[in-house]
């Protein structure tokens, strides 16, 4: 929850009407929106569109072509290139690439502004605006601008959601094209019942990919072959249209970053990069300082950079869908306008004669009030002058004084801290050592490395005999003070000798 503080800054309140979630940013913190409850008009809210609901191209036109013309042409070859039909209300917005071609190339995003009103319906019931509306590809160029990500090389991000899934390449931080997959973590989980021949619930479907998830060691419990051949033929069909991308645009995709919906997939960063030999990381774009309270996808998190970047430059303007923007204030509207023009020209014309004659009596009869004054105002003035001054000097000398103090107070502060610090770590940890080494030798065990982290040890320890690992694990056990963990004991067969990494931590 916010704290309970004063704070004139608006809150972002970010919208998916897809999943009729909603959370409110403020402060580097978040919390929970409830989209059924009617929300306060003062803030600001945003929402997205999914890769299914827009439609992307791109158009190529001569570089002689008109810039008044632009808007109209590049409108008529949306509109032929993709059969659209005329009789729906289409939102059409494009950008320009950079391009060296001897064609100008523009991403376009078309939108059917229907299909808006349908998602946001049961929304703007209790959210009477919505300040923003962004397409999904676009929603990664924020994670740029609040430098989250290095805008140098170009990367691919993947997101993979239950009804929608597709890739989006950007190259030095700007967006350059994204394309729509099929593998949508829906198709993902059918592809699995086929190929296992086992039935199973979408729930425990995408419990086991968040616990389990992929692994490529088959000896691991956790192994999954039915799991690994699925998403191997999603990402070598991903790996083919990163390959397309590639050829067409004269650029080699550097990083994957994977956007996963839920609570995503294990793993599948590690399975990535071993199948298609492409860095892979999973998306973190959470800004907030109480994060880990809450599930919140990706979406949510970017909106919210999304949000900041339009409220403090305008950022990606041109690409705003929403069809449900606040009004303007009154006095940009033309109505608003043209009454005010009418109550100014009314108030100048009555107020003019009126003030002409109140102000020849004030001044006249105020005058020589004012002059009196004067004089003695200023000498007043010239004292708190003279006082002033030497209350300045006299700070900034009190100021030096408290500063030089302080300056030793906080030496002496830490210096005592230290050398306290010193007598209570340094004697326990030697107390603990000795006593270790001497477990360790009653057992004929053997140590190769030994790190220390605070209160934890960690031990390699090697021997000829598997029991007497076994046992002095136990011994060390015994001990009340101190607490073991060793995951497991190896045969290294080249030795002809056993290891095992062991934690003890020292509880007292």
């Amino acid at each position: 929850m916010f704290k309970n503080k004063k704070n004139n800054e608006i809150s972002i309140v970010t919208i998916d009407p897809y999943e009729q979630t909603g959370f409110k940013f403020q402060n580097n913190e978040v919390d929970i929106l409830d989209v059924n409850k009617t929300a306060q008009k003062q803030n600001f809210f945003i929402s997205y569109l999914k890769f299914k609901d827009i439609i992307t191209t791109t158009i190529n036109l001569p570089r002689n072509t008109s810039e008044d013309e632009l808007t109209n042409i590049i409108s008529i070859k949306t509109y032929e290139e993709l059969s659209l039909d005329a009789a729906v209300d289409y939102k059409i917005t494009y950008a320009e690439m950079q391009s060296q071609n001897e064609n100008r190339l523009f991403n376009v995003f078309v939108v059917n502004n229907d299909l808006i009103n349908k998602n946001f319906k049961d929304i703007s019931k209790k959210i009477p605006y919505i300040d923003y509306l962004a397409v999904a590809p676009l929603l990664y160029g924020a994670v740029y601008k609040r430098s989250l990500l290095p805008s140098v090389d170009v990367d691919c991000f993947v997101c993979l959601q239950d009804d929608d899934a597709f890739l989006a390449v950007y190259s030095g931080g700007e967006y350059l094209t994204s394309r729509p997959l099929r593998y949508t973590l829906n198709y993902i989980k059918d592809k699995y019942v086929e190929q296992s021949g086992e039935r199973t619930s979408d729930e425990a479907f995408f419990k086991m990919l968040a616990t389990k998830g992929l692994e490529l060691d088959k000896e691991n419990e956790n192994f999954n072959p039915d799991l690994n051949t699925v998403f191997e033929d999603c990402l070598f069909y991903i790996n083919d249209t990163i390959n397309i991308i590639n050829r067409i645009y004269f650029i080699n995709v550097n990083s994957i970053y994977i956007d996963c919906s839920g609570e995503g997939i294990a793993n599948l960063d590690k399975f990535t990069h071993s199948k298609l030999g492409i860095k892979t990381s999973i998306l973190n774009a959470n800004i907030t300082i109480n994060s880990k309270h809450f599930n919140i996808s990706q979406q949510h998190n970017m909106m919210a950079l999304f949000a900041k970047l339009y409220q403090d430059e305008g950022y990606e303007e041109e690409f705003n869908f929403s069809t449900m923007m606040r009004p303007e204030p009154f006095a940009k509207r033309k109505s608003g306008q043209f009454i005010l023009t009418c109550l100014i020209a009314l108030g100048i014309s009555l107020a003019y004669p009126i003030y002409n004659y109140i102000a020849g009596e004030i001044l006249e009869q105020d005058s020589q009030r004012l002059n009196n004054k004067l004089t003695e105002l200023n000498a007043q003035a010239n004292e708190i002058k003279q006082k002033l001054a030497q209350l300045s000097k006299e700070q900034d000398e009190v100021k030096g004084l408290t500063a030089k103090e302080q300056e030793k107070l906080d030496f002496r502060k830490s210096l005592l801290d230290e050398i306290q610090s010193k007598k209570n770590s340094y004697a326990m940890k030697g107390v603990n050592l000795f006593e270790l080494t001497n477990i360790i030798n009653d057992n004929d065990v053997q140590i190769t490395s030994v790190t220390n982290d605070d209160r934890n040890l960690t031990i390699a320890a090697t021997s000829d005999n598997e029991k007497k690992i076994t046992e002095l694990i136990k011994a060390i056990a015994q001990t009340p003070k101190y607490s073991v963990n060793t995951k497991k004991i190896y045969s290294d067969e080249l030795k002809r000798n056993y290891e095992s990494n062991i934690s003890i931590e020292i509880k007292q």
